[in-house]
């Protein structure tokens, strides 16, 4: 476990604040710093067309994670921008000079560090396999839906209970004409009914007290999920299980929520075109 208070308070390494969307570093920019997350979180952002800068979110990293440990071998440009997803705070220490008068000065905590990074590494070759897999069997289940419908979108949501073994999952729409009406649409212990259960939000953000009724009975085991498009919320899924999500499984259902909103988008557009 990596000792942050120690970090913190030592002069290795740097206290570096962002605000929300604050750019860490550019894509193939060059930084020779690690960075581990004291606070919230940050997003990882590929550049998906060479002729504009178009991006894609790719990743997310949450607190204590140590990154960039890469910086410590070698000085190529970045593969990858990095921003933060809301106001965060990181440690930061330059890999090459700093991290070896760490070595030398404090020996012990340096390879207290070091072993959290071998560990973290270790950590995020299994993550990605558990990403990969879960991911792949919600996308081609989806590429193989030939029919953009409600009750497609319902057999989605029914097929990411059933992989992330969730108790079960409500799936709340925006409403695209009203502003901050939302409807509560499809609970997966209903199969495949639709509900029009109608509820308001301030600020169109999901708020505990304005949806708990008859069918939602929030707790610390629920995970609420954004559903958006172009950065805008179009819906949310809220997942309820009988344990605590752990974060290969929140970042399971924030890269299978992006499919889902994908479809939601192609579904929307279907109907549109529909009535014309």
């Amino acid at each position: 476990m990596i000792d942050i208070n120690f970090l913190e308070n030592s002069w290795y390494f740097k206290i570096r604040p962002l605000k929300k969307w604050e750019v860490l570093f550019n894509e193939w920019d060059y930084d020779n710093n690690l960075y581990i997350i004291k606070k919230w979180s940050l997003v990882i952002k590929k550049r998906v067309n060479v002729n504009n800068n178009d991006t894609k979110i790719i990743a997310k990293i949450w607190e204590w994670e140590v990154f960039w440990e890469w910086s410590l071998w070698n000085s190529e440009p970045k593969q990858v921008s990095i921003e933060a997803n809301q106001d965060t705070l990181l440690l930061e220490i330059e890999a090459k000079n700093k991290f070896e008068e760490f070595l030398q000065k404090d020996t012990k905590k340096w390879i207290d560090l070091l072993s959290s990074i071998i560990y973290i590494s270790n950590k995020r070759l299994l993550e990605a396999n558990y990403l990969i897999t879960l991911s792949y069997r919600i996308n081609k289940y989806i590429s193989e839906i030939t029919l953009f419908n409600n009750k497609n979108l319902f057999n989605i949501i029914d097929e990411l209970d059933k992989t992330i073994n969730s108790n079960y999952t409500i799936y709340v729409e925006k409403n695209s004409f009203v502003e901050k009406v939302w409807t509560i649409k499809y609970d997966t212990r209903l199969k495949w009914k639709m509900l029009q259960n109608i509820i308001e939000l301030e600020n169109n953000k999901i708020q505990i007290d304005k949806i708990e009724n008859e069918w939602i009975n929030l707790s610390k085991y629920n995970l609420i999920e954004e559903l958006k498009n172009n950065n805008k919320i179009i819906g949310y899924l809220i997942i309820w299980k009988n344990s605590l999500f752990d974060e290969w499984e929140k970042k399971s259902i924030w890269i299978i929520s992006v499919a889902i909103a994908g479809f939601i988008k192609q579904k929307e557009y279907f109907e549109e075109n529909l009535y014309k």
